[in-house]
């Protein structure tokens, strides 16, 4: 039983320092480069946000499917919290670009990331576009 605690415990620790080495993004740092397919989601918005689905409204949002899932790294200083392994990201367009233009293509978006804190976010972070165009 000892042998086996033992083993648990340095697993553990081995997969926490690996998380930890991989070279991860920054919220609101640096603008970043992500490329991916994009598709268009229906969300459940306010009133309810999906508890009362015959009055909430319903929000379409553009998410970015990466190839590769990526890390950010913890903000402590804006209370963001790390986020490993992530697949999906919500885009979000600040300079009034239409993103259902981009629907079913796949994209190269380069822009500023940051956690999810509202109802209306369903991803555990999003980009802010600076830029968006698609791959060729």
């Amino acid at each position: 039983m000892k042998l086996i605690l033992t083993f648990v415990l340095a697993i553990a620790i081995t997969a926490q320092t690996s998380a930890h080495s991989i070279d991860c993004l920054h919220y609101q740092g640096a603008p970043v480069s992500l490329s991916g397919k994009v598709v268009l989601r229906t969300f459940y918005g306010p009133p309810g946000y999906g508890e009362h689905p015959r009055t909430d409204a319903k929000e379409t949002q553009a998410i970015l499917i990466l190839a590769q899932p990526l890390c950010v790294s913890e903000n402590k200083s804006d209370q963001e919290a790390a986020e490993l392994s992530q697949s999906e990201i919500t885009l979000v367009p600040v300079n009034g670009e239409n993103l259902r233009q981009y629907r079913g293509k796949f994209v190269s978006v380069i822009g500023t990331l940051f956690h999810a804190h509202t109802g209306h976010h369903h991803t555990p972070f999003l980009i802010s576009i600076a830029s968006i165009s698609p791959e060729k």
